[in-house]
Order: C-alpha cells, then sequence, then structure tokens
C-alpha cells in the first residue's frame, strides 16, 4: 500500500489590514512510495478539499494539482493555484471549523490510493480579516458615503423669535440668540385692547401705570366784593404696578389702560365775583387682566373748595410683585420704585404726569388748568 506523509504544516501568506489579502495557501508535502522509498524527481497527482464543520462535512472547494517532487520527494503548491472547482475567496473563514482533506497518486494521474485530513487551525482564518478590511480599511476617507465635516452634518434650524450664527465649526461656533431680549423685545401699549402672548414666548414682565388726574380750576374761596383768588390743586400722578408672569403661546390678556383725568374749569367774574370753577377729573385705573394693576390719580380741588389749594392724591391702591406712587407728582419720581425710565417718555422718571392746576391772577389774566396723562403698559418679552 502507498503512503503519504505530509510533513510541513498549512501555511497563509498573510497581508496587512491596508491591502488585499492573497488568496493562496502554501502546502507541502513529502511523498513516499509503498516501500517507503521517496518518491523523487516525479510527477505525483494531488487533489485539495476543503471540508466545513468536520472530516465528512461538505465539501465548500475542490482542486487538483499535477507537481513534480524534488530530490528530497516533496512536492510543494499553493493551494487556491491548482485547478478548481469553486472559489477559495469565497470561503466563510467564520462560519465554523474547517479541515483539509488531501488525495495523492504518486504516478502523477488522477487514481488517488493515499488520503489524510486534518483540521484547518489558527493560521488560514487570517484571510478572515479580509472581510473586515472590506468593511473598513481603517482610513476614513475610504468609506462610501462618508458624513460631511463642514458644520453641515449638524443641522441647527432658527424657530420664530430665535436667531442662529455661525457653521459648527470649532473657529465658528454655533450661537442661538433670542430675539426677545433687551429692548428689542419690548412692547408698550397706551390704549385698551385684548393682548395676545405671541409664539415662542413663556414669560413676560409687565409694567403698568394708572392715569393721572387733571387739574382742578382756579377760583376764588369767598365770593364776596372782597373776593380770595385760590388756584386750582394740581391731579395726583398714577400709581405703578409690576410683576412677571409664566405664560402660553396665544395666551389672551384683557388690558385696560386708565384715560387722564380730565381738566377742570377756572372761574370767571361776574359782579361781584368769581363762579363757575370745577375740580379736575379722576385718573382711570389700569389693568392687566385681574393679576396686576395701576392705581389712577385723583383730580386736584377747584379754587373755590377752600382758601387754601387742595391737589390730587397719588394712584395708591397698586397690585403687583412691585407697586410705587408719586408722592409730590412736581418732580414725577415714585416713593417705593424710582429711577428707571419710560421708555415712551424718556427724559422723566416712571410716573404718569399730573394735571396742573388752574391760575387767576385778578382781572389781568389766567392761566388754564391741564388734563392728567394716561396710564401705560410695558409687556418685556422673553423666551
Amino acid at each position: 500500500m502507498k503512503r503519504l506523509y505530509a510533513i510541513a504544516a498549512v501555511l497563509l501568506i498573510t497581508a496587512t489590514i491596508l491591502a488585499q489579502s492573497p488568496q493562496r495557501i502554501s502546502y507541502q508535502a513529502v511523498v513516499r512510495n509503498a516501500s517507503g522509498k521517496l518518491v523523487q524527481n516525479s510527477n505525483v497527482g494531488i487533489r485539495i478539499t476543503i471540508l466545513q464543520g468536520s472530516i465528512s462535512g461538505t465539501a465548500v472547494y475542490t482542486e487538483t494539482h499535477n507537481v513534480l517532487t524534488n530530490v528530497n520527494g516533496l512536492v510543494s503548491l499553493e493551494i487556491g493555484g491548482g485547478t478548481t472547482t469553486g472559489n477559495l475567496s469565497d470561503i466563510n473563514w467564520a462560519n465554523g471549523s474547517y479541515f483539509l482533506k488531501t488525495e495523492t497518486d504518486p504516478t502523477g494521474s488522477t487514481n488517488y490510493s493515499i488520503a489524510g485530513v486534518s483540521q484547518l487551525l489558527s493560521v488560514p482564518f487570517a484571510l478572515y480579516s479580509q472581510v473586515a478590511g472590506n468593511g473598513f480599511s481603517g482610513d476614513y476617507n475610504d468609506l462610501v458615503n462618508k458624513p460631511v465635516t463642514d458644520g453641515s452634518e449638524t443641522k441647527v434650524q432658527a424657530g420664530t423669535n430665535i436667531a442662529v450664527t455661525g457653521t459648527g465649526t470649532i473657529p465658528d461656533p454655533y450661537i442661538i440668540k433670542s430675539l426677545n431680549s433687551g429692548s428689542s423685545g419690548k412692547i408698550t401699549i397706551t390704549t385698551s385692547q385684548t393682548w395676545n402672548v405671541p409664539p415662542a414666548v413663556s414669560k413676560i414682565k409687565v409694567e403698568l401705570w394708572g392715569a393721572a388726574g387733571g387739574g382742578g380750576g382756579a377760583g376764588a374761596y369767598s365770593y364776596s366784593y372782597y373776593y380770595d383768588l385760590v388756584n386750582g390743586g394740581r391731579g395726583g400722578s398714577g400709581g405703578f404696578a409690576q410683576k412677571e408672569l409664566n405664560v402660553t403661546e396665544n395666551q389672551q390678556f384683557n388690558i385696560i389702560i386708565g384715560d387722564g383725568g380730565a381738566a377742570g374749569i377756572n372761574a370767571t367774574y361776574s359782579y361781584p365775583g368769581w363762579y363757575g370753577d370745577t375740580d379736575g377729573g379722576d385718573g382711570g385705573d389700569s389693568w392687566f387682566g385681574t393679576l396686576i394693576k395701576g392705581a389712577g390719580g385723583t383730580g386736584g380741588k377747584r379754587g373755590s373748595y377752600t382758601n387754601y389749594t387742595v391737589n390730587g392724591s397719588p394712584g395708591t391702591s397698586n397690585i403687583g410683585t412691585i407697586t410705587g406712587y408719586s408722592e409730590d407728582p412736581v418732580y414725577n419720581i415714585l416713593t417705593v420704585f424710582q429711577g428707571l425710565e419710560r421708555s415712551y417718555i424718556s427724559d422723566r422718571y416712571f410716573t404718569s404726569k399730573p394735571g396742573k392746576g388752574g391760575i387767576l391772577s385778578g382781572y389781568s389774566g389766567t392761566t388754564a388748568p391741564t388734563s392728567g396723562e394716561g396710564g401705560c403698559a410695558i409687556i418685556t418679552l422673553f423666551e
């Protein structure tokens, strides 16, 4: 009986992950005849079969060779370089264990009489690294459909009352700003109305002023021939209230802005005295819903009310987190909350300006009283 002694291990010609792995496995064996003598310098026929799973498993690859032994009976070949019935590259080396079956005909024909089976161990499985290499070579630029890195891979889109600048890169990062912050986010309201919270606003600060009283008309306290002329009283200033509220988009608020008190009327002379002077009108209250109130000031008294001038009172029944009023409307300064300018009147402090009282100067001339200033609301919007 003829025998085959395979003395060399199966070797894989390795390649790095960045290169194409060669689809060849080096194989060597020493061929002896039935007497144990070397088969020297002779052609031998060899059939290589790769089995999957076991020594009797499914053949996944087969090839044949006709090679020449050397003086030592050694035969060398490359599995993958013979006459094949399959593709070595199609083998999924990760799919279970594999076995190498060799069949030899020492006469150089295809009457294979010597057979042997051995398990392929770790080295051939380096071919599997090629599969992983095809997944990702290690070079980012080798990827297909790779994401861009110019800043557009992250989309930031501005919404209502929002501004977005920058490209999303390190030198020029995205910056998101609310357009409602600062003075650009303030709304001034001077007439009564129903007001809706704008989109993308979740908080507001309301500053509210009541209207001021009108000035009283001048008159004579005594209607006798010896009259005593008395100036009309000035009106009381409007009160102030401030509060911050959490709100929702399109939420409705009923806003009432108080009207300024009407001016009184000075007396006119009709023998034997001055007659017909009237009080100044009261300033109206301002409301933001039912949550905030700026109280109106009262009107100044007419000159004939008493023998000295009587001014109107400031609005004191204010409702809010911060409230205040001006005790002395001449300076237009709130007693409790002062030092901030009313947005649409930049030259004076927070208060509604009271009306001036009328003046009589005997028969030679008069100064008419004036009406009080109306209320106001300033709403600051926050994102």
